[in-house]
Parts: C-alpha cells; sequence; structure tokens
C-alpha cells in the first residue's frame, strides 16, 4: 500500500494534469500559420502536431504524444507509423526490465531532413508536370534531363 495520502495523490494528479495541460497548450500556441505550412507539407494535421511535439520533447512513446498533444492513441500508433515510413520519424525499442511489450521510442528527424525530403518529392513532381507535353506527343525523353532543380543551403542548419 502506498504511503501517500489522499490529498497527496490528488496534489500529484493535479500537477500531472497542470503539465499535460502546458504541453497541449504549446502545441496549440504553435503559430497556427506554421502548423498550417507544415500540415500542408506533410498532407496531415495529425502528423504536423506530431511532428512538432517531437521536435519539442525528443523521444516520446505513442502514449506520451497522444497525451501531450490530445490525439487519440490509435490514431498516433497509425500516424506515427507512416511517419517512420517516410523517414520523418526514428524509433528505437524502449530499454525497459521484466516481461512485456517494450515500446517504441520515436524521435523526429531535423527540420533540414524533412526539407531535403520534400524537396526531392516536389521536384520530382514538378518535373513530371514539366515534361507532360512530352508525354502525351510520345517525344522520347532523355534521361537525366531535369528542367527543375531545387537547391537546399543548409549552411545554416540546426539539429
Amino acid at each position: 500500500m502506498s504511503n501517500e495520502t489522499p490529498d497527496k495523490i490528488d496534489k500529484n494528479d493535479s500537477m500531472n494534469n497542470q503539465k499535460t495541460e502546458q504541453i497541449k497548450k504549446t502545441i496549440e500556441n504553435v503559430d497556427k500559420a506554421l502548423i498550417n505550412s507544415l500540415a500542408s507539407l506533410l498532407s496531415s494535421e495529425v502528423k504536423a502536431k506530431i511532428y512538432i511535439y517531437l521536435r519539442k520533447y525528443g523521444e516520446s512513446t505513442v502514449d506520451e504524444i497522444a497525451h501531450g498533444t490530445g490525439i487519440y492513441p490509435s490514431t498516433v500508433r497509425e500516424i506515427i507509423l507512416e511517419m517512420y515510413e517516410e523517414g520523418l520519424v526514428n524509433r528505437k525499442k524502449l530499454e525497459k526490465e521484466g516481461l512485456g511489450k517494450r515500446p517504441y521510442l520515436y524521435s523526429a528527424i531535423p527540420p533540414s531532413e524533412v526539407v531535403k525530403k520534400l524537396s526531392k518529392s516536389l521536384q520530382k513532381k514538378l518535373n513530371d508536370v514539366f515534361m507532360l507535353d512530352k508525354k502525351l506527343k510520345k517525344k522520347e525523353i532523355k534521361i537525366p534531363f531535369l528542367p527543375v532543380k531545387i537547391i537546399i543551403d543548409d549552411s545554416n542548419k540546426e539539429h
């Protein structure tokens, strides 16, 4: 049985709830335009919120992310797997003693790496559009002819 009195337990719960609310407000208070921009680039507001949470708080489990963002754990699990497969987050098994499942700890890749990944994808799409008429006319396209090239200057990057 615990040595904590009901008053101490209530106080601890209250402090945990306050911390949770502060975390949620941090995510919500991030400039809405930034969330919208990131959501547009990542194709989902949920991905944007998860990414921002992980950049702010570092390595976290699905439950911590769900708790901190207010997103349902099942949704976080689904989206974080997509983000992992897209290379937007890294994961490693949590070191834990005893039996039972060891959850993954997730961390977000640096913003400069996100920009590189997105620019490659955008560059391919822009080149596909640029070459549309040639493809429709079935003209031969000489490879590696890439009319659109995106260059990223990451000399000032921060991790």
